[in-house]
């Protein structure tokens, strides 16, 4: 098995904060122009006006993907109902994962996507 320092999404979460990578990072505040190792994008490439947008899953971390919060909630219900076998609480169990999917399955998916256009 490889080490995690050698998989790119690791390699990010990894390395330290104060690199030279990230200067060449864009800064991005709103209405503001990006400036990458002295050269500027258009004054007309402003934030949610930049065509490659990014995916808010691309963001994210491996345990923060769809999957993973599936999987999850998943094992919540199933564990909820093997180990207690009662329908009450494994209902109140189906209940706040059905939330918890909506809100970072839907929600905020679709706030991401209106903040980027």
């Amino acid at each position: 098995m490889p080490h995690l320092a050698t998989n790119p999404v690791h390699r990010t979460f990894l390395r330290p904060l104060d690199t030279p990578e990230d200067s060449a990072r864009p800064t991005l505040t709103p209405g503001a122009s990006a400036k990458i190792k002295g050269s500027t994008l258009s004054e007309d490439a402003r934030v949610g006006e930049i065509p490659n947008q990014t995916s808010l899953w691309d963001e994210k971390p491996w345990w923060c993907q769809p999957w993973s919060i599936v999987l999850t909630g998943l094992i919540a219900i199933g564990g909820s109902w093997w180990l207690l076998q009662k329908i009450w609480i494994t209902g109140l169990v189906v209940l706040a994962i059905a939330a918890w999917w909506v809100l970072f399955l839907v929600l905020v998916p679709r706030a991401y996507r209106e903040a980027q256009s």
